[in-house]
């Protein structure tokens, strides 16, 4: 099972970087949680995306440091590299499964370089699109 939990974590993780949010939804339980050190915390997959989708404009990519799976819970340490002046941010989840699908995520993330990254994400929504 641990091999699996691992297996899904990393695949989650790879859909973030990638942007793509149909595989994610195929990996986030209908009635998922997620919270940590978030703003608010959501609750349904739809919400959980959602909070990836906002951040998209400014992922670069994800690069995994370490996974550590046991059970039907795994904890990923990685760099949520942006475009932005703060870089790659460090970023812990504890993830739990269920069914093979991600039922609530911890998040913890690196507070020093984090308003750096969405005051960035802020900007770009107020400056419209140049023509």
């Amino acid at each position: 099972m641990e091999a699996m939990v691992k297996d899904l974590t990393l695949e989650y993780v790879a859909a973030v970087s990638d942007k793509r949010f149909d595989r994610l939804a195929e990996l986030v339980h209908p009635e998922a949680t997620f919270g940590g050190t978030v703003k608010q915390e959501s609750t349904g997959a739809e919400a959980f995306i959602d909070g990836f989708r906002n951040l998209a404009p400014i992922l670069l990519r994800s690069e995994v440091r370490s996974v550590v799976a046991e059970e039907d819970r795994a904890f990923v340490m990685y760099d949520f590299v942006t475009d932005t002046p703060a870089g790659a941010v460090l970023c812990g989840e504890l993830l739990t499964f269920d069914n093979g699908r991600i039922r609530s995520s911890t998040l913890i993330f690196d507070w020093r370089r984090w308003p750096e990254a969405i005051a960035e994400l802020q900007r770009r929504q107020l400056v419209p699109a140049s023509s």
